[in-house]
């Protein structure tokens, strides 16, 4: 096309000059080349990019060529055609931004433009407009920068240090509790959290080294903003250098909601964390005693032991073991106890949870738990152990629970272990309970008991048979229907560790096929029991099952998957030296 035009324009400068004397022939030759300025071609649309009188009109038609190229191209910025034209703009146009002559409405419609094409060579503009920030006056701007940054990012473009320095001084001075845009703060955490600098590292524990006043304000912008983004930026880039800073924010009373992200966070590094975690446990380290100090009951430690439980690694367990016995508040038993489940199994680990146990009375509370008593809370727990010899303990406990909650609990652990010879007592016990239990919730346990009931009817002691009964679905009413699969993924368990690394493939080929959260949280747990020592192939095989989830955009499944997640970090964790 270009060929043509050029061909044309020769054709109409030899008509123009042909049989005319030399002078007029100059200035006939002049009005030609004037005339040959093709506005269907961009190249004459950058050259009036200098004009100040065209400038803005100049931009908006390049704008144009492109949108005109990409409708054509079917919205493919891969199209040769499209990046011809990028080729021949993106730099003048991002010149023109960061020159900074442009008035306030081609200034925004320029950078809209130059974030939209995802070109890495509009990074200088991205970064005039990240540094050019001003909370409430710029925020569109900024909004499609980080929007930009983070689609590049995301494709693997490598980002300049020119741009990755102000998109993080962008972030450290945003104020959440400022902001107006929802869009913009979004755009402005995925691409802090998206563009993986490691210089990022140090940056964010110096956030998290600050404290946190009381007010509203200082928990969105502390909180909510500045220190979770930080604790996710090094949990992306598993920043072990962060691991003491992470462990004082988990000890800090007025950091409490920040718990989650970073045992998260712990759980990526578990082989820098655990012996932090540790040196928290047995009071090694003043910093850690001193952080945690103003914790009620030793609430400090209960949370530690916690974050070793989910750590799940032999060290972890070993410290358990040896700060049980001198727990001296009903806290901290309670949380060392309810942190001994989730360890492999070890021959000393039951026996010094039913210690831990007896050592609570029924009268006996803990802040954390809120009204549900300890006892009920470590019955609950006790399901883990995948023990069947627990049944009689359990159906005693049921039948001494002082309240309906209690009661509830600890038959559902019951129900979980029972084996086909303890079916009877379980059901009895289940009776004799009835005047104690509400109508609604008598009736939900008797479906429970009725639907672990079916499989172990079924299937005996026979470990293929429970795989069988997680082939099948799982119907949506009643909602205690769930517990068949539930039953069946523990019972696979205690008949098929003898198999374990043969049980647990197979129980990996069901996780997808269970789509309830509650039945796929048993499948993924009974995975988690069966591998001991941990396992990276089954940990890739389970983040696979979440990619493919989170493309389909099913919010139901993506429910369930959490706790796909956590196994699939646990079972790396426990696999690492």
């Amino acid at each position: 096309m270009k060929t043509v035009r050029t061909l044309c324009c020769t054709l109409r400068l030899l008509s123009a000059t042909a049989g005319l004397a030399a002078p007029l022939a100059v200035v006939a030759v002049a009005a030609a080349l004037v005339a040959c300025e093709d506005d269907n071609d961009p190249v004459t649309w950058v050259k009036r990019l200098d004009d100040p009188a065209q400038r803005a009109n100049s931009i908006k038609r390049l704008t144009q060529f492109y949108e005109d190229d990409m409708t054509h191209a079917s919205n493919d910025a891969s199209a040769p055609e499209v990046k011809q034209l990028l080729d021949a703009i993106v730099d003048p146009l991002t010149k023109q931004y960061t020159g900074g002559a442009l008035d306030e409405l081609t200034r925004t419609e320029l950078i809209k433009f130059l974030a939209e094409t995802h070109d890495p060579r509009t990074q200088p503009a991205l970064a005039k407009a990240l540094k050019d920030f001003e909370m409430g006056k710029t925020d569109d701007e900024v909004r499609v920068s980080c929007e930009s940054i983070n689609a590049m990012a995301k494709g693997g473009v490598k980002l300049d240090k020119t741009l990755t320095d102000p998109l993080w001084d962008t972030f450290a001075k945003f104020q959440l509790s400022k902001a107006q845009s929802q869009r913009l703060y979004q755009g402005l955490h995925e691409a802090i959290i998206n563009v993986h600098d490691v210089s990022y590292g140090d940056k964010a524990i110096e956030k998290l080294k600050a404290p946190v006043a009381e007010g509203v304000d200082s928990q969105k912008d502390q909180i909510s903003w500045w220190q979770l983004t930080s604790i996710q930026v090094i949990s992306e880039l598993r920043y072990a250098k962060a691991v003491k800073q992470l462990v004082l924010v988990l000890l800090t009373p007025s950091k409490i909601d920040l718990n989650a992200s970073t045992r998260t966070a712990l759980l990526k590094m578990a082989p820098a964390a655990e012996p932090e975690l540790i040196k928290a446990l047995l009071g090694q380290d003043p910093d850690y005693n001193n952080a945690g100090a103003a914790f009620k009951d030793k609430a400090n430690l209960a949370i530690v032991a916690d974050t070793l439980g989910l750590l799940s690694r032999s060290g972890g367990r070993d410290a358990l073991l040896t700060a049980l016995p001198s727990a001296d508040t009903d806290t901290t038993k309670t949380g060392f106890a309810q942190a001994l489940v989730q360890f492999p199994s070890d021959p000393r680990v039951e026996p010094a949870f039913m210690a831990a146990y007896t050592k609570l009375p029924w009268s006996a509370s803990v802040e954390f738990l809120g009204a549900l008593k300890p006892r009920a809370a470590l019955a609950q727990a006790s399901a883990s152990f995948y023990d069947p010899a627990l049944t009689d303990w359990l159906v005693k406990e049921t039948l001494g629970a002082p309240d309906a909650a209690s009661k509830l609990l600890t038959l559902e652990s019951a129900l979980k272990l029972m084996p086909p010879n303890k079916k009877a007592d379980v059901g009895a016990a289940l009776q004799k309970a009835k005047s104690e239990l509400p109508g609604d919730v008598f009736q939900a346990s008797k479906q429970m008991f009725d639907f672990t009931s079916q499989p172990t009817d079924k299937c005996g002691t026979n470990t293929s048979c429970y795989l069988g009964i997680l082939d099948e679905p799982i119907p949506s009413s009643p909602t205690t229907a769930n517990m068949r699969a539930v039953k069946a993924a523990w019972m696979t368990v205690i008949y098929g560790q003898g198999a374990a690394d043969a049980t647990r493939g197979e129980l990996l080929k069901r996780v997808d096929k269970v789509k309830d959260a509650s039945a796929r949280l048993a499948v993924v747990e009974a995975i988690d029991h069966l591998a001991p020592k941990g396992d990276v192939a089954t940990a890739d095989a389970l983040d696979k099952i979440v990619a493919s989830d989170t493309k389909s955009g099913d919010k139901g499944v993506l429910m369930a998957d959490d706790s796909v997640v956590k196994i699939a970090l646990r079972l790396r964790a426990r696999a690492a030296p």
